[in-house]
């Protein structure tokens, strides 16, 4: 290594001892009697030449590798700063490449990549019950008590209800809505979290009856009590009733991470905790080491095959999934990113197809250079390593001006990131992704640069050096050219077809009617403090009567009150507004006359509570019979939407027949229905209408406010007089109906138009690629196209020449393009709604499109050659 510094010094030490040893071989020629010119002369044969010496030494001295990339890198880079015009143009295509791979890779390093921040995260698994109509549904508590004692495959399990509960927070400042969830108490240390402050729950909190207190996220902790370091020990009031605070959970406690507090789960209502009729838990356990998945599958199949056996009523069909915990929560997220990071790849492979194209191009120009250096002396070794160091600076500089676009990029996807996609706005350009950027660019430049370089070091020394020579090596540049531009046509047909049935799928989305008029309306979620299951039990008929008219006298006077405002037309309520949430509020029914089948084959609906004016104010169409009145709220009437009257009902009319709504309690309690009205999207614009059942009372707590004009102007007075009635009533989630319907769209928005960027940027690319190799021919071919037009030819037939050669590569790309598309689209199925992943409508349009724009890029090279003068042609060559 020393071999590499001092050069100069080491360099003169050796030319002196070399000279003195020239010296004595000198004199003892002379002293053997040759004349002192034959003395010199035999002395420098005798030590194998001077300078050839010199350099066997320096290679011994040194490291000659690394002394040759020294002395490359400056030759390199002066090399790409001599040829300006091609450095810009290669360097800005590899970086938007790169840049948009390294954006999208961030994402996915952030959501799918990186460990969960948990204890040996690979040993956690996520178990849930299946249901012939349910993929994935909650546990029993009976049947977690049950797993928790029979399976062996773990070394532990805990449980956390998965729907989340509303609490309202006040004395803390403005009145706020948290949500919170319950969990068994060793749900945190299964997880190998350590609390930032405080205690986990113990044992004796998991029975019925415990005192109550909370553990809180590291949001509410900051949002409630201001990072309070001494929250320990203080009371919040929730919902009206004091808790303690016993534990503050770190920032890195991710699961459920829409809980802000963690409850016992001893404070459950009595029939979740220990009942099988409701599944509220979702289960997270550790594996005992070698244990598999396959194996705690098998054995909790068996557990709930067994009591399924034992309780029929309520555990018929339903079975058994396990999935590590780590793979189940990006699981929403992983088949768009999947599919995205694909189309990205796609828009890089266009981009080196580009960078072939352009080397090529260069080396052919460089052929005579290449030739001169070999006659010289220089290896083909040396040559090859020459130019491949020119190529990896190239793309070095490329992925150095795409980390720079990856930063924009990043910041443009935070702003558009979806709230179901939150994860992704962890994504940071950190070690992992420039460790990423860094081998895209080796490896792509390695590969990219290899085939001009191993096409310049074959040229043969007189073809090279022939004036005006068009050898066999030019045909084999123009063939591999070919080659390069059907490739990235053939990928940028495929990935512009994906583009377009996402974006036809996006397009028969948003002409979905969800059901409801979402112009000129407001919501807003107004949540009274919540009494459990438990506390209502404590209640008499005649309490239950009256707390419920109390209820609804409090709602109609808000209600009253928010009508009487200049610009309201109509005021409503429901407990769940459709689009608002994922949460089921299903429910087993019977129908009256019809054959009761065993309560696992009952039919669900959905249940939704709603004030008498709900219907009016959010323009749902009643179908038959009539709606609620004020007169109504006491009696057993409820609404139906359509698709539940055409199921069960198809020839008859349902207005006066009667539904049990109580099918799993020991006395049925039978509503008659007096109304049916619209079907309504209520879990998604792409899922299909569920039956809904509306029945009316109490406190609704998602506002909608029918107004004249622009919805929000009426917002500020609306909660002013809400707080009127109540000062510690929080109001949330103020925004206009079309604001919501716009959030439903997020997910399908965001993929579609990252996919309809990259399309954008892979057919830019394949366009100029096409037109790049055009022009590339012309110019060569210019000597030819004289020829022709001195023998006669016509503009029109050099014009015909030149588009037909572009036609046959852009015919060749687009066929094979179609052919890949057929086969990948068929995987994209999931951001698919309304088309198929085979529509001929959109095959068809996009391979007219894109060879049209194409051919378009054929026509002007073309018409620059009908152009050629024969004359400066033949003089020039």
């Amino acid at each position: 290594m020393g071999g590499l510094f001092h050069k100069e010094r080491r360099d003169l030490d050796f030319s002196q001892e070399l000279d003195s040893h020239l010296r004595l071989h000198i004199e003892d020629n002379v002293r053997a009697g040759l004349a002192p010119d034959e003395a010199r002369r035999q002395a420098v044969i005798a030590l194998g030449g001077v300078e050839l010496t010199k350099e066997n030494y320096r290679d011994r001295r040194g490291l000659p590798f690394l002394e040759a990339v020294i002395q490359d890198v400056p030759f390199g880079l002066r090399v790409l700063f001599k040829n300006p015009g091609f450095t810009l143009v290669a360097a800005l295509t590899l970086a938007v490449a790169i840049g948009a791979n390294s954006a999208l890779f961030s994402v996915v390093d952030a959501v799918l990549l990186k460990s969960l921040p948990y204890s040996d995260p690979h040993s956690l698994v996520e178990i849930w019950n299946t249901y012939p109509t349910l993929p994935q549904a909650g546990l029993s508590g009976a049947d977690f008590k049950n797993w928790r004692e029979q399976a062996s495959q773990f070394v532990d399990m805990a449980a956390y209800r998965f729907v989340s509960q509303g609490f309202n927070v006040a004395g803390q400042g403005e009145p706020q809505r948290l949500r919170g969830t319950y969990a068994t108490s060793n749900l945190v240390s299964i997880l190998g979290v350590t609390p930032l402050l405080g205690r986990v729950f113990s044992n004796s909190e998991d029975k019925p009856g415990t005192a109550p207190v909370v553990m809180l996220s590291h949001r509410a902790w900051q949002n409630v009590l201001g990072s309070d370091s001494h929250a320990i020990g203080r009371l919040i009031s929730l919902d009206g009733r004091g808790y303690t605070v016993i534990g503050v959970l770190p920032a890195e406690f991710t699961l459920a991470n829409w809980a802000d507090l963690w409850l016992p789960a001893g404070q459950m209502d009595i029939d979740e905790l220990t009942g099988r009729v409701h599944h509220p838990f979702a289960v997270i356990a550790r594996l005992r080491p070698g244990a598999s998945i396959a194996q705690v599958r098998a054995e909790l199949s068996t557990v709930a095959h067994q009591a399924e056996i034992s309780f029929p009523a309520t555990n018929k069909n339903f079975g058994v999934t396990v999935h590590r915990l780590e793979d189940s929560s990006a699981a929403k997220m992983r088949q768009p990113l999947v599919e995205l990071f694909a189309a990205v790849g796609l828009v890089l492979l266009i981009a080196c197809t580009n960078v072939i194209n352009l080397l090529l191009a260069r080396s052919s120009a460089r052929q005579g250079e290449v030739a001169l250096r070999t006659a010289l002396g220089a290896s083909r070794t040396r040559i090859a390593r020459q130019l491949l160091t020119e190529n990896l600076l190239l793309f070095a500089l490329g992925g150095t001006l795409g980390l720079l676009l990856a930063i924009g990029g990043l910041s443009a996807v935070h702003n558009s990131i979806p709230p179901d996609f939150a994860s992704a706005k962890e994504a940071r350009l950190n070690g992992v992704v420039l460790l990423f950027t860094l081998a895209v660019c080796a490896v792509t430049g390695i590969l990219c640069g290899l085939i001009p370089v191993l096409q310049s070091v074959k040229t043969g020394l007189n073809t090279a050096l022939k004036e005006g020579g068009q050898g066999s090596s030019t045909f084999t540049i123009r063939r591999v050219q070919r080659f390069l531009v059907i490739s990235e046509i053939a990928l940028a047909v495929m990935l512009v077809i994906g583009t377009g049935l996402v974006v036809r799928s996006f397009r028969y989305l948003i002409e979905v009617n969800p059901g409801f008029r979402s112009d000129h309306l407001l919501t807003m979620q107004v949540p009274e403090a919540a009494i459990s299951s438990n506390e209502l039990r404590q209640l008499s008929p005649d309490q239950l009567k009256q707390f419920s008219q109390k209820r609804s006298l409090q709602f109609e006077e808000l209600t009253a009150r928010i009508q009487g405002l200049p610009g309201v037309e109509h005021v409503g309520g429901i407990d769940v507004f459709p689009l608002a949430s994922s949460m089921s509020q299903s429910s087993r029914f019977l129908i009256e006359g019809q054959t009761v089948p065993i309560v696992s084959a009952r039919p669900f609906a959905e249940i939704r509570t709603v004030s008498v004016g709900y219907f009016a104010a959010i323009g749902i169409r009643l179908l038959k019979g009539r709606l609620f009145t004020p007169q109504d709220w006491a009696l057993p009437l409820i609404v139906i939407n359509d698709a539940m009257s055409e199921r069960f009902w198809p020839s008859s009319n349902a207005i006066g027949k009667r539904v049990n709504l109580c099918s799993l309690a020991p006395q049925p309690c039978w509503y008659t229905i007096v109304g049916v009205v619209g079907n309504v999207h209520q879990f998604g614009l792409d899922a299909a209408p569920t039956f809904d059942i509306y029945s009316t009372g109490g406190w609704t707590p998602y506002l909608v406010i029918r107004t004249a004009s622009d919805p929000i102007s009426v917002a500020a007075a609306s909660v002013g007089e809400i707080h009127k009635i109540d000062p510690n009533l929080p109001v949330i989630r103020i925004m206009t109906a079309d604001k919501l319907l716009s959030d439903a769209f997020s997910p399908r928005r965001f993929a579609m138009l990252l996919l309809a960027g990259f399309a954008a940027l892979a057919l830019s690319m394949a366009i100029v690629g096409v037109y790049g190799l055009m022009n590339h021919a012309v110019v060569q071919r210019t000597h030819e196209i004289g020829i022709r037009m001195a023998l006669g030819a016509q503009r029109k037939d050099v014009l015909r020449l030149v588009l037909q050669e572009g036609a046959k590569l852009v015919l060749a790309g687009a066929a094979i393009g179609l052919l890949g598309a057929l086969a990948l689209t068929r995987l994209m199925r999931g951001l698919l709604y309304g088309v198929s992943a085979t529509d001929p409508v959109t095959f068809a349009g996009v391979a007219i499109l894109l060879m049209a724009v194409a051919l378009l890029a054929c026509y002007i090279p073309a018409r620059r050659a009908m152009y050629v003068d024969p004359a400066v042609a033949l003089r020039h060559e």
